[in-house]
């Protein structure tokens, strides 16, 4: 039986993913860069720091490139709660209705997540919120995960875990959880490596009622 859920921020809980990714395909234009989209896809679901070790293999100024982006990305000002994806509050109010423990688990750094949960007003929903950044290795370790369980007393293989990335899905299925990733058909991202592929998060609640109904 299952016992909690376990979401990723960005990409399931705000739709972010598509933003950062064009806005860091701006910033190696302006540079001229000879990257090509599809090396670009292997930056989704990474922070800063893991970001600068794929570039490094791929172009001679990593983290330049990386302040560049940074700077980009917060004169945004991205407002959190209009890209608030769609039915995520519904989802996270039947979850605690049902008597689910609820986590949050993402590689951002605490400060953007706590920004991102102040905003959406969605952070009474959650019994727990686990920043990367306290992890000597995030995501796709699956440490964030199996902390994550321990903290909310269940087994890994009593949670739920949403993702939408293949670093997180395979965090989520190294750590022993069931994954349901949220489908993403905007960035050739890989995610067959998810117990179950879903549209989206009406669909991802009908597929958690199931499965917690058992």
């Amino acid at each position: 039986m299952y016992k909690a859920v376990i979401f990723d921020m960005d990409g399931v809980i705000i739709d972010s993913e598509i933003i950062f990714l064009e806005c860091f395909k701006e910033v190696l234009q302006e540079q001229h860069s000879c990257l090509h989209k599809k090396d670009l896809t292997t930056m989704v679901g990474l922070n800063a720091k893991q970001g600068i070790r794929i570039l490094a293999d791929l172009c001679d100024n990593p983290g330049e490139i990386m302040e560049l982006y940074d700077n980009k990305l917060r004169k945004l000002k991205l407002n959190y709660s209009s890209i608030l994806n769609t039915g995520v509050r519904e989802l996270l109010a039947f979850l605690k209705e049902k008597g689910l423990k609820v986590g949050l688990a993402s590689s951002a750094d605490a400060k953007d997540i706590f920004e991102v949960l102040e905003e959406t007003k969605l952070g009474g929903y959650f019994d727990l919120v686990l920043s990367g950044e306290r992890f000597r290795e995030r995501k796709p370790n699956p440490e964030i995960y199996i902390h994550a369980a321990r903290r909310l007393q269940v087994k890994t293989s009593e949670c739920i875990v949403i993702e939408d990335s293949a670093y997180g899905i395979e965090a989520g299925k190294a750590a022993g959880a069931y994954v349901i990733a949220k489908e993403e058909l905007r960035i050739p991202v890989e995610q067959k490596g998810a117990d179950i592929i879903l549209p989206d998060i009406h669909r991802i609640k009908d597929k958690i009622l199931e499965l917690t109904s058992c």
